[in-house]
């Protein structure tokens, strides 16, 4: 499969959470409002991230944990990427999350006061993002 992103068409990078593996709604309730670093897969798209690019926050899944799928933060990057090996629990629900990452990015994302939810992109004509066609791809 040949590369579906180039630097030259990229608007923004789309980073994802799966609150059924990453514990979204405990990160909330320490009171936080910004992410300062995520985990990234290593490959083709995270090796032409940059510092200043510009990133938005999807939540993904499907309501189950009464939080809405959509677009829940803005920001930038602010470093490149690294290797990562994730040795604090954190808030993954099993170590079998944290395990898997291999690689992050710091990052400056303030979350939004309301979620944009993929209902409301749908309804203003923005129904093509990669998380709305494939919902469950990495």
């Amino acid at each position: 499969m040949g590369r579906t992103v180039e630097r030259a068409d990229l608007g923004a990078w789309l980073l994802k959470a799966n609150p059924a593996v990453w514990d979204f709604r405990g990160f909330l309730a320490t009171g936080e409002r910004r992410l300062t670093s995520w985990a990234v897969r290593p490959g083709y798209r995270s090796a032409l991230m940059r510092p200043g690019d510009r990133v938005l926050f999807w939540l993904s899944g499907d309501g189950r944990h009464g939080l809405v799928r959509g677009l829940w933060g803005l920001g930038r990057l602010t470093a490149p990427v690294v290797a990562w090996q994730e040795d604090e629990h954190g808030f993954w629900y099993e170590a079998s999350g944290r395990a898997g990452v291999r690689a992050r990015v710091e990052l400056d994302v303030a979350l939004l006061d309301e979620p944009v939810e993929h209902t409301e992109l749908r309804a203003v004509g923005v129904d093509d993002l990669e998380v709305q066609r494939q919902p469950f791809g990495p």
